[in-house]
């Protein structure tokens, strides 16, 4: 005999490596750029974080913050526990991003016009994410708060001397 298990679903937008469990009462319908649309379940963090929060529905803006935030945080995990040492270029660039508004169109031109020196942070907004991301939401946007984190923390480190970063002791 076959019995059925329930499944307990996880989040939608939640890396699969981290396999959180997703809040049965936030449902959303996701649409996809092709196929059909379909109702899919978020963590609170996810759900409280994303765009289209006030919305029941899922699209475009939601997944670009998905990759916005991984990369965000990843990068920004990475620089704290001293497994990624931005370039004086990546350093530079931070706090020419931190001392501009963020508007769709002056971070892709900021990205535009950075040269390699740019590094790991201008790859994270080369792919197109952040401008849809600012596309649809205000540069002061709780979704946007990881990105800038990582971007204050790197721009002030850009003001430090050579050699030191913010909390080390002197």
């Amino acid at each position: 005999m076959l019995r059925l298990a329930a499944v307990i679903p996880r989040c939608h937008l939640c890396p699969d490596e981290d396999q959180t469990l997703a809040d049965p009462t936030l449902i959303v319908t996701f649409h996809p750029a092709s196929g059909m649309a379909r109702r899919v379940a978020l963590c609170d963090v996810c759900h409280s974080g994303r765009p289209s929060r006030e919305s029941t529905d899922m699209g475009p803006a939601d997944l670009a913050w998905q990759v916005v935030e991984r990369y965000a945080t990843t990068l920004l995990a990475e620089y704290e526990q001293r497994l990624w040492f931005p370039s004086p270029g990546e350093l530079e660039f931070a706090a020419g991003l931190a001392r501009m508004p963020w508007t769709e169109e002056s971070v892709r031109a900021a990205v535009r016009d950075a040269d390699d020196t740019g590094g790991r942070l201008v790859h994270a907004l080369e792919g197109g994410s952040d401008y849809t991301l600012l596309h649809h939401v205000a540069a002061d946007d709780p979704a946007l708060h990881s990105l800038r984190r990582l971007v204050d923390v790197l721009a002030t480190a850009a003001e430090q001397p050579p050699g030191g970063r913010p909390g080390d002791a002197a």
